[in-house]
Order: C-alpha cells, then structure tokens, then sequence
C-alpha cells in the first residue's frame, strides 16, 4: 500500500431547510444562535467568524503603504545607482564591477519585494468558518420535518467501580497494541529484504475485502453486565474495508503517491462509489471523530437551491497537526503561518491550497468537471471512454447519480483490473482526471486545477484537531522534506499548470492565481538570498568598486520604514489569524534555513530536469523516532532524535553563510571596524553592516542548534570558538587574495 489512505463515505440525504446562495459563508445572526440553541433544524448549516473590523482594515492599510514604500525606494535606488555607476573612477573595468554588482543587489531586492506582494495580497480577505449544526442537517428527515431536537444517541457509561478496573482494561489495550505493532514491525522488514533482493518490484494488484458493507440499517449493541461498556444504545456497525494495492512492474512509470490515488479512485468507484473521499497520510489519525461529518456539511447539496446552491465545494482542507514535535519547535513543523494565516487568507478567495493529506474530496470534482454553476442546463458528467478508460463498469459509476455499493466477485475483480499498470494507457487520468502526474508534489497541482475550473474549496480548523500526524524531528529529515517539496513546486512553475500562464477561463480569482504563483516560484528566492547572506565575503572578491561607501541617510530611512511596517504587518496577521508572535517568528527563522539549503537544492534539481530531461528522485521522509546511537537519559528523552547530528549536503550553503557572518562580527568586535572599510569614518558605516550580520546569525540559530545536537546546551561557549575559526579563515582567505594581486 502507498504511503496514503483513502476512505469514502456513504451518502448522505439532502438537508431540508433552505439555504442562501454561498452559505457556506453567510454570518449567523443572533436570531439564527437562537434557534441554534433551541435545536431548531433550520439553524445555519454553518457560519462565518468575524475578524475585527479595525484590524483587518490596518492590515491591508499597512500592506499598500509598505507597497507605496517599496515604489518610491526603488525609484530612489535605481537613480542613486546610475549616479554610482557614472561616477566611479577606476574606469571601464571598475565600471563594469560596479554596474554588474548594482544590477544583482536591486534585482535581488525587486525579487524580494515581488514575493512580498504575491504573499500579502492573497491574505487581505480572510475569514474564518466552522460548521454551526450537522446534526439538523443529518438527522433533518426524523421525526416528519418538524422543529423538534435532533435524536442525540447517548453514550454508554463505563461499568467499572473501582481505579484498578480501569488500569487492568488500560493494560489489556496497551498489550494488543504493541502486539498488532510488533506485527507491523515484522511485515515491513519483511517487505525491506524483499525489496533488497528486487522481488518487491513486480507483484500483481490486490483488491479484498476485510469488512462487508454493513447496510443502512442501524445495529444497536447487546446489553451484557459483564462487559465493561454498555453498548445497547450505540450503533455498533463497521463501515466497509477494503485493501487495495495497485500492480507494480518494472519498466513502467507508476506515479508515486499520484498514481496511487488513482488507482484507489477508480477501485472504490464500483464497490461503493461514496461521493466523498478522504485522503488521509499513513502517519496520520483521526483525532476528532466529528471532522469527517462536519466536513461534508461544506459539500452537501441542499434541496431546494439552484445550481449555484449546490455543490460548488471540491474538497474541503483540514490543517496538520502533530504530535512529537519538540516544545519549542525548533524546525517549525507546526508552520503555523501556513495553515492558520495564508490557508485561513485563501478561504476568502476561491479556498485553501490542497496541501495533500487531510482533505475531504467531492468524488465527481476528481474526475475533471466543471462545477454545476459552469455546466450548461441539464448538463451531466460525460463518461467518455477516451477519457476514463474502457471499463463499463466504471464509467457507469461515472455518470451514476445514486450510490450504489457492490462488494460481490465480479465487482472485485473489476476493481483489479481497475489497479492495474496498464488501465492507464492512452486516457486522460493524471493529465485531466484524477490526480495530477509529473510532479512530486501532485496534491497542489490537482487544487490548482480545480480552482482553475471554477470549483471552490474550503478550510476547516477543527476543535479538537480533525488528523494528526507524525512529523520530522531530524534537522537533515526536515531538510529533506522541505525539498521535495521545493523541487515538486518548481516541477509545476515548468509545466502546463503554471499559475501564471495557464488559463482559467475567467473562472479563476486574480489573487488565487497569484496565490499558486506564490506556491510555484517561492524557491527561486535563494539564488538572491544566498548571495546576500554571504554579502560579507564579496568584497574581499571585488576589491571595493564602490561598495566601501558608508549608507546614505536616504537609504537608512528606507530601510526603517520597511522594517517598521514589516513588524506591523506581522503584530496585525498574527491578530487576525491567532498564532503567537512566537511561532511566526520560528517559521521566519526556519525559512532562512530552508531558502539557503533546500530551496537552493531544488533550483538545481529542477534545472537539471529542464536542460536533460532526468526525472527528479526523492528521499522519503523518515518520521519514526530512531533509537540514538547514544542513551539519553531524562526530560530529553522523548526528543532524542532531535539532537541527532546527521550531515547532508543540503546544509553546506547554510553552514557557509552562517561562517561568513559570525566571522564579520568577530572581525568588528576585534578591530573596531569591518577590515575591509578603507574610510577613516569606517566604524560609523560598519554599524549596518553588523547589524545585517546579527540579522542572518539570529536567523540562523536554529540551524547551529542542529549542527551542535546534544551540545546545543553549551551553546554560547561553541558559537564563540565556531566564530574564531570562521574569522581566522576568512582572514586567511583575504591574505591569500591580497598575496594573489600583489
């Protein structure tokens, strides 16, 4: 089985109470809390929370004044540098140093800017929704339509009497579970030696059934004294499982995760062909046993609306959580900034970015076609065989407008021949049904092109979390993740998905397309950054060519109100959006990690796939606690492998530019100035020059933590001796340099 999951749920009845075009977004009013107190069924099926009127208006304010800002600094600094550059005196070749350096410093500033922009923008119509009464949506046909409560099943209450009842029955789970995990254990090293011996690259597809569909009707369980719960009030059926595992052979592309989905897509269309699907990572759980129901209520269609009423929602994203991560999430695997800012921001546009697990799907927006409100009068979901594949069974699936379950043999045999390599041949799935292909990162590309078609999506933070998951604790796992994911969104920027060419019809927002070309380009930002973060080492290269002139008050002005409004716009997003100052500042942090290692690594992956056409390969990203190689005794136990130094070539940029800049700083706590000032006036002009270097160090001190491991404890004495060393060489690399034009 691939590395995800997939469940579809059975369908649901239309809710009889009317509802209002885009409901999903309307306010509740007072008298509409009301009736929701009540237990009325007309209660609003959901509701949006508003954000304070004052701070989301400052918000956008300081957003277009940082803007007007950014316009007038680059209107004073392109005229500034034409002046510069007419008026250095070491000729043409100094000239043309300069010139080139002026060129890359204001376009690695316009590229920052420009990104900037692509961000913010987005954000500036967020809003909040949550699900305000499901159980009037689907209980709504009982007891005859009236205003009545909703039947509210009640729970059974535990038998035991005493505490060590209680600790025995704990015992008794715990043991099954670290037998049934045992077991897991075995198979997969099982399945690792197959593998080491390439027998795991060939094997024929699996379809079986583990639980029957239970039916419709409800099973009340037996009321028995001698079990510990009493279940004679709860409905005990299973929903139906089925195990399904596409055919592998060698020799033919299978579209990792992608095709996977795919393949589960089409299977799960004649056995039950439920119009929801969630999609759900094999390292994450359901946490809230509410989600998945509260989550349809986005999706269903309501009787008595148009079309424009019904079903204009594709799939409805769920934020991740996890569990394990270190209090201080040092790696920022919460991203926090993500999911509770820019993802809560796109849900006042077209909807939240598919972000590849936690998401609820509408099964016919997978198929690729346009949502009601675009289709002609009448117009229905065409099953064309060209398109979907020769199976009649499926493409009756296709065009069915009721569910149907079906878990007889020739329905399972459909279904394996449905997962199998060549059902794909010369049909449209990954291209326009399904699951996207040719990128790693398909669950952004799918979104994108439903957005494209004009369906909606929506984004639900659920209390307490939907899922939860297991994330990277590792600096080099985290790394390695990031880069998949870096080199997967480059992969769409060069594909006929890019957000930025690729057509929508008029159907997609302005600021959703500016939204995916955010998504799509962002890991260019390190070819710039790189370059800045090492800043202090170029001018022991370019031997001056204007850049020992000390900052103009101009300049220094600029930068204040850039800074000022930058630190305004975060206090305002961190408000509206309800993260800590503290978890936005971690992601800035591990973004400076991320944008001069992965980010930098995956530009010249995906150029490499550009010029030669070499397919991307990718490291799968561990996320089980691996015993340390060294016994780690008390509270530091749980994060164990945290501290684990295990280096990659992906932190050689980031480990450089973290040198130069402690090596800047020690050579102007040393000496008084930066060494390479020649101005008598030099310590006053090098005072922005080190603030740039404490900038880039603060930055970066997650990443040292990382490179220390265990040791970090002992930080400051390390991260002194770390700058000695990095001064001596850079000292060294300057003599050698000097010796060389001598």
């Amino acid at each position: 089985m691939p590395p995800s999951a997939g469940l579809a749920t059975e369908r649901l009845p239309a809710a009889t109470c009317p509802a209002k075009k885009d409901a999903y977004a309307a306010a509740a009013s007072p008298e509409s809390e009301t009736k929701l107190a009540a237990g009325d069924e007309r209660a609003p099926l959901v509701r949006t929370t508003r954000i304070s009127t004052t701070t989301i208006k400052l918000y956008r304010l300081t957003i277009f004044v940082r803007i007007a800002i950014f316009v007038l600094f680059f209107k004073w600094r392109i005229t500034y540098a034409a002046r510069a550059i007419s008026s250095t005196d070491a000729g043409g070749i100094g000239m043309s140093k300069a010139a080139t350096f002026w060129t890359a410093s204001i376009a690695g500033e316009l590229w920052f800017a420009f990104m900037w922009v692509l961000d913010q923008l987005p954000k500036t119509m967020p809003h909040g929704v949550e699900p305000r009464n499901p159980e009037a949506y689907f209980n709504g046909g009982e007891g005859g339509g009236g205003g009545g409560k909703a039947r509210v099943v009640a729970r059974g209450s535990y038998k035991g009497r005493a505490w060590p009842e209680l600790v025995r029955d704990r015992r008794r789970v715990r043991r099954e579970y670290e037998e049934m995990r045992l077991r897991i254990d075995a198979l997969q090293a099982a399945d690792a030696r197959r593998r080491r011996r390439g027998a795991a690259d060939d094997h024929a597809g699996v379809v079986q059934v583990l639980i029957d569909s239970a039916g419709s009707a409800p099973q009340l369980g037996v009321a028995d004294g001698s079990k510990l719960i009493d279940l004679a009030s709860v409905d005990v059926r299973l929903p139906a499982l089925v195990y399904v595992c596409r055919e592998k052979r060698r020799g033919r592309a299978h579209h990792r995760k992608a095709g996977a989905m795919n393949a589960l897509l089409r299977a799960s269309a004649v056995l039950s062909n439920a119009p929801f699907i969630l999609n759900l990572d094999c390292d994450h759980y359901v946490n809230n046993s509410q989600a998945l129901r509260a989550g349809i209520c986005f999706m269903i269609e309501r009787r008595g609306g148009g079309a424009k009423d019904a079903g204009d929602v594709a799939f409805v994203q769920f934020p991740q959580r996890f569990d394990g991560v270190d209090p201080g999430d040092r790696y920022a695997n919460h991203n926090r900034v993500f999911f509770d800012c820019t993802e809560l921001g796109l849900d006042g546009l077209q909807g939240p970015i598919y972000v590849g697990t936690g998401c609820l799907f509408r099964r016919v927006a997978l198929y690729g076609v346009d949502p009601p409100r675009w289709r002609s009068p009448g117009g229905g979901v065409a099953a064309d065989p060209a398109k979907f594949g020769e199976s009649a069974p499926f493409l009756a699936s296709v065009r069915a407008e009721q569910s149907h379950s079906r878990d007889d043999g020739d329905a399972i045999a459909e279904a394996s021949a449905l997962v199998s390599c060549a059902y794909e041949d010369g049909t449209a799935w990954g291209r326009d049904v399904g699951w996207v292909y040719g990128t790693v990162t398909e669950d952004v590309a799918t979104g994108f092109c439903m957005h494209r078609r004009g369906w909606r999506s929506a984004y639900y933070a659920a209390a307490p979390d939907a899922f939860r998951g297991t994330a990277p604790i590792n600096l080099a796992d985290r790394l390695h993740q990031v880069l998949r994911w870096a080199a997967g969104s480059l992969e769409i920027f060069f594909s006929r998905n890019n957000a930025l060419l690729a057509g929508g019809r008029r159907r997609l927002h302005p600021l959703q397309r500016a939204a995916y070309l955010n998504t799509t380009v962002y890991p260019f930002t390190s070819l710039f950054l790189i370059a800045y973060c090492l800043f202090p080492a170029i001018p022991l290269i370019a031997g001056g060519g204007g850049w020992n002139a000390a900052p103009t008050p101009t300049y220094v002005a600029f930068l204040a109100a850039l800074m000022v409004t930058l630190a305004a716009v975060a206090v305002l997003e961190t408000r509206w959006s309800g993260i800590a100052l503290g978890e936005w500042w971690r992601n800035e942090q591990f973004w400076m990690v991320s944008a001069t290692s992965a980010y930098l690594a995956a530009v010249a992956q995906v150029a490499l796939k550009v010029a030669t056409g070499k397919e991307i390969s990718f490291k799968l990203t561990s996320k089980h606690l691996a015993s340390s190689a060294t016994p780690v005794a008390g509270k530091d136990r749980q994060y164990a492998e945290l501290y684990a130094v295990r280096w990659t070539a992906l932190m050689a940029p980031t480990a450089a530019a973290l040198a130069v800049n402690v090596a800047s700083m020690a050579a102007a706590g040393g000496g008084g100035r930066w060494w390479w000032w020649d101005a008598p006036s030099a310590a006053a002009a090098a005072a922005l020059p080190v603030a740039f270097n404490v900038w880039v160090v603060v930055h970066l001190y997650p990443f040292a933590l990382g490179l220390m491991g265990r040791r970090s404890k002992a930080v400051r004495p390390i991260l002194f001796l770390f700058a000695v060393v990095a001064y001596l060489a850079v000292r060294f690399l300057c003599l050698l340099l000097q010796f060389h034009t001598a």
